[in-house]
């Protein structure tokens, strides 16, 4: 620790993200300073006028170039050697350094005493990102994907760093209580910073917090967890702010709790909500992705019923969007690979430019918003399928829309898509008629097949359950 000059002791860190609203952060410092008319290591004594006091100054300006951004301003000196100093609108952009010095009025602006300062800090947003290993990532395939400059991260350790894989690595861990107890891997969500800097030209935090293997419950301290508690402790050790949370869990309640898990869910992000003291926070969910190992029927709609919470919540919440991702390729049996945490994070950041920035973007896969039918007939209305439904030539016992009634699944015979006014029409022909209550579902099963229909912009179809199919032909 420096001994001479201005100390920076609060406020900002290297590497940090300060969160930006509506184009600018407040950045806050506070410190002490330590006369030095005298330095050690000069025998040069400087003449002081007790009349003229010292005052501490501080500045941002660029590191590329060296320009200002805020320029040299006098800090309030707070009694006792402190002093602290507020910039109320610097700028989104980065990267920034600041700068301090002690300067003595009698000396010209070129002399003064040294100061702290601070490296590669940057305005822009921060995102949290949460659930379980598919959020921490797992992956250990090798992609393409180095780190760059303009995404940071703040580490387990509770210091700022540039972002690079695993980013969610527990060297001195700060708070133990959130210990996550594998190595992660590849995960999307520096592909998903790029993505953002490239497009809104200010650079992004991540927060990592997420743990493998949880259920909801252990995010929930009025269940039996405190993953929430140890998030909003990360959160406030990064500095408080934050623009969104991106949100990837379910596989953990594919059993007998999958019946509350819609339920549970919007409790749960209530719940984030209000401990994140931001009542509007928007949440980006990753539906739930395919699982290779064997399941039997219960098992399935356990992995249905979890992924149309996870599609029903968007409609059910404000700012909460859920992206698809039955589509995707796998590393093992139910983690998603280096490859499909590009598609993610490609998706991820598309939802936020168009949700959050105004900036159009393609995100939302074909998703059923009405159903009806006679006889062996039901057909299926899709909305935001774009150009087609692309069903890969699949034959009718391969694809992945099932009806089922009264007396269980009816055999699919045959089946055809053609675009419509109100979007893409998929006619699904049985080997026989329905019998009573008649439901829809698609890529819902624990593995929902070899190919999951997608619209022209090669997004899939989101997985949903329990469709209610109307008996008439008003579609």
């Amino acid at each position: 620790m420096s001994e001479y000059g201005v100390i920076l002791e609060k406020g900002a860190s290297d590497w940090q993200i300060f969160q930006q609203e509506r184009g600018s952060a407040r950045i806050e410092l506070e410190g002490r300073y330590v006369s030095a008319h005298v330095l050690p290591m000069f025998p040069m004594t400087v003449e002081v006028d007790e009349e003229k006091p010292e005052s501490v100054q501080v500045r941002i300006v660029r590191e590329d170039d060296g320009s200002t951004v805020k320029d040299w301003t006098r800090a309030h000196l707070t009694g006792g050697g402190g002093w602290r100093v507020s910039f109320p609108d610097v700028p989104a952009g980065g990267l920034y350094r600041i700068e301090s010095c002690l300067k003595y009025e009698q000396w010209d602006c070129r002399r003064c005493t040294r100061g702290d300062m601070v490296h590669h800090i940057g305005v822009g947003d921060i995102f949290l990102i949460a659930g379980q290993s598919n959020a921490a990532g797992r992956s250990k395939v090798p992609v393409e994907d180095s780190p760059s400059t303009a995404v940071h991260v703040l580490r387990a350790d509770g210091k700022w760093d540039m972002a690079a894989h695993p980013l969610g690595e527990t060297t001195d861990m700060l708070h133990v209580e959130c210990f996550e107890n594998h190595n992660p891997g590849h995960s999307p969500w520096i592909h998903f910073g790029k993505l953002l800097h490239r497009e809104l030209g200010y650079p992004i935090g991540l927060i990592p917090s997420a743990s493998g293997g949880t259920p909801l419950s252990w995010w929930d301290s009025r269940e039996e967890g405190n993953l929430l508690d140890c998030a909003v402790k990360l959160v406030r050790q990064g500095g408080g702010g934050l623009r969104a949370v991106l949100w990837s869990q379910g596989e953990a309640d594919t059993g007998a709790e999958a019946c509350t898990y819609g339920k549970r869910l919007e409790e749960f992000l209530t719940l984030a909500r209000e401990r994140m003291e931001q009542p509007e926070l928007p949440f980006v969910i990753v539906q739930t992705n395919r699982c290779l190992v064997g399941a039997d029927t219960a098992q399935d709609r356990a992995y249905g019923i979890v992924r149309q919470a996870q599609l029903s919540v968007m409609e059910r919440m404000k700012r909460v969007w859920t992206v698809p991702s039955a589509d995707l390729p796998v590393s093992d049996v139910m983690h998603n690979s280096s490859l499909a945490d590009l598609a993610i994070g490609e998706r991820c950041a598309a939802c936020v430019l168009d949700r959050l920035c105004g900036r159009k973007r393609a995100w939302r896969g074909p998703s059923p918003v009405k159903a009806c039918g006679q006889g062996r007939r039901v057909s299926v209305l899709f909305r935001d399928a774009i150009h087609w439904l692309e069903t890969y030539g699949l034959e009718p016992g391969q694809l992945p829309v099932e009806a089922e009634d009264e007396e269980g699944f009816l055999p699919l015979e045959s089946y055809r898509t053609e675009m419509t006014e109100g979007g893409c029409l998929l006619e699904l022909h049985f080997a026989r008629e329905k019998k009573g209550d008649v439901r829809v579902h698609g890529a819902w099963r624990a593995y929902p097949g070899a190919a999951v229909p997608s619209d022209g912009r090669g997004l899939p179809m989101y997985s949903f359950y329990g469709f209610t199919v109307r008996l008439d032909d008003k579609i």
